[in-house]
């Protein structure tokens, strides 16, 4: 059975809302409402990461300047991460923001940055770079705001092409959002039933006797989610990134909307469709050596 019949297959039976854009470097696309528009959740700062490379390349802002977490930092419902857990009066870096931003979608750290870089800027960027559809409305502020970014899958899967061929911006810029992007810690979507031991000893150094332990080089990724009650805001379970193999490389973008589980872990079952159809093009991806059959 081919990936796209596979694929197809679960989207048939799926209720929830998809969009899907996938792609390898032989030319082979899947792509299922690729250009409908979805709220982003964390997924958007992956533009505001690149945001913030962009301003240091310009000699705008600085890597080690640093500011303060303070008490009106810790906003009603951005305890995801772990700023919320550290003592106010804290001092760090930019770049220790941007880190916990990415690495452990910290959104105490993500508004610091966000009203650092300036709004109008990130948007302004993301617009130069050809997002069309892609837009961050405001900081993250479940009591004043409920929305947080839309994009599509399309141009979800276009930013980490860009990246992986050093296009966003730069080649500076494209590598220091990636050095950042494989340290993230929440990519259960797409990592959920990839072999453990490729994710474990994932990693090109990881050669034992000729033979490598693992068929991951690296993954670069950010997920997004949310959970809600009621209709104002839909549930959804959001991951994309680059899955570099041995044999190549391959862009994933997987955006899951209209989630009737409301649980906040790996089992989700909105999760757990993106995991599904990870899964499925990781294993073709690598029986065939680099290619989506």
């Amino acid at each position: 059975m081919s990936i796209k019949t596979k694929i197809n297959k679960i989207l048939s039976e799926c209720k929830y809302d998809i969009g899907l854009y996938i792609k390898d470097y032989k030319g082979n696309v899947i792509k299922y409402n690729e250009n409908k528009v979805y709220e982003t959740a964390s997924c958007i700062k992956v533009f505001v990461l690149i945001e913030y490379f962009k301003q240091i390349f310009e000699n705008k802002i600085n890597k080690n300047d640093s500011f303060t977490y303070t008490k009106s930092d810790n906003k009603l419902g951005l305890n995801s991460g772990i700023m919320s857990s550290f003592d106010y009066g804290l001092k760090l870096t930019t770049k220790d923001y941007a880190t916990l931003m990415i690495i452990y979608s910290d959104n105490i750290a993500t508004n610091k940055l966000i009203n650092y870089l300036g709004i109008d800027n990130i948007n302004k960027t993301i617009k130069e770079l050809g997002f069309n559809h892609t837009y961050l409305y405001n900081e993250l502020d479940l009591v004043k705001y409920l929305k947080f970014g839309r994009t599509t899958a399309y141009e979800y899967a276009k930013v980490y092409d860009m990246l992986l061929n050093n296009k966003i911006i730069n080649e500076e810029v494209s590598k220091n959002c990636l050095n950042i992007l494989k340290k993230q810690k929440y990519n259960d979507m797409i990592t959920k039933y990839i072999p453990p031991m490729d994710l474990i000893f994932k990693g090109k150094e990881n050669v034992v006797e000729g033979a490598n332990v693992s068929k991951i080089n690296y993954i670069a990724s950010k997920s997004g989610s949310i959970v809600w009650t009621d209709d104002t805001m839909k549930n959804a379970r959001n991951d994309g990134g680059i899955i570099s193999t041995i044999y190549g490389d391959y862009i994933i973008s997987i955006f899951i909307s209209d989630i009737d589980d409301l649980t906040f872990n790996i089992n989700n079952k909105g999760l757990d469709v993106g995991a599904k159809i990870n899964k499925f093009v990781y294993e073709s991806f690598t029986q065939n050596k680099g290619e989506l059959k």
